[in-house]
């Protein structure tokens, strides 16, 4: 269930706007679950989001209103095509540079990021940009899927998207540029698509960065080999 008020409020009212809605019995085994290869504290990696009535989320909310508005039938595809799975730009790029995408490395590490991005956004529960704005002033178009029926800080999408590119970094070094690319790429499909902030995406890509380099000193011999390869 999403919460938004019925009239604008003053500050204090527009501030209590929160996703109020509840993991499903899907989500509370996903959270739940062993994360092998994360082994740090990831509760603190990010800070508290910003509160709905600031400078920072205003900013944010009015580039979503101009991103989201007026989309081509080619960025619709381009949404959706991130929208149906974040790995279907690195598998492409992979295809067409012609080298092995690592299915069974990246299914491993998003298994265990994916825990650690349901239970922080449960944790800071911040509404989706569509929720605030109406009540600040401004107009969001959202295309509607099931991937935004949970808070929106931070962006799975992207945390996702970007621990691809890390991995993919890690393998194939020379095409960095592409991969982080590809990366952005994820998260403004998501602000397009009215249904996340600019900050949402910068946690994370800041998550992936941070749970990355763990992942990678507890991957062992796995992730040694393809490194060979």
């Amino acid at each position: 269930m999403i919460h938004i008020l019925n009239s604008t409020g003053g500050s204090d009212e527009v501030n209590s706007i929160r996703y109020e809605g509840n993991p499903t019995d899907k989500e509370k085994a996903e959270m739940k679950r062993q994360t092998p290869l994360i082994t740090i504290d990831w509760d603190s990696i990010i800070p508290d989001p910003p509160s709905n009535t600031s400078d920072v989320t205003k900013k944010d909310l009015k580039e979503v209103e101009e991103l989201s508005r007026g989309v081509s039938y080619e960025e619709f595809d381009f949404i959706m095509l991130v929208d149906d799975d974040t790995a279907n730009l690195f598998k492409s790029y992979a295809k067409k540079a012609g080298l092995d995408y690592p299915s069974e490395l990246i299914n491993g590490v998003m298994h265990d990021i994916d825990m650690v991005i349901l239970n922080l956004k449960y944790k800071f529960r911040r509404p989706r940009p569509f929720q605030v704005a109406p009540h600040l002033g401004y107009v969001i178009t959202v295309i509607q899927t099931n991937t935004h029926q949970t808070p929106s800080y931070p962006s799975g999408h992207q945390a996702q998207g970007s621990i691809i590119a890390e991995v993919m970094s890690s393998l194939y070094p020379e095409h960095k540029a592409e991969w982080d690319k590809l990366a952005s790429l994820v998260g403004k499909a998501r602000v397009m698509q009215g249904v996340h902030y600019s900050g949402d995406n910068e946690a994370g890509v800041t998550l992936a960065k941070v749970l990355w380099t763990n992942m990678k000193s507890n991957l062992g011999e796995q992730y040694t080999k393809l490194i060979k390869d």
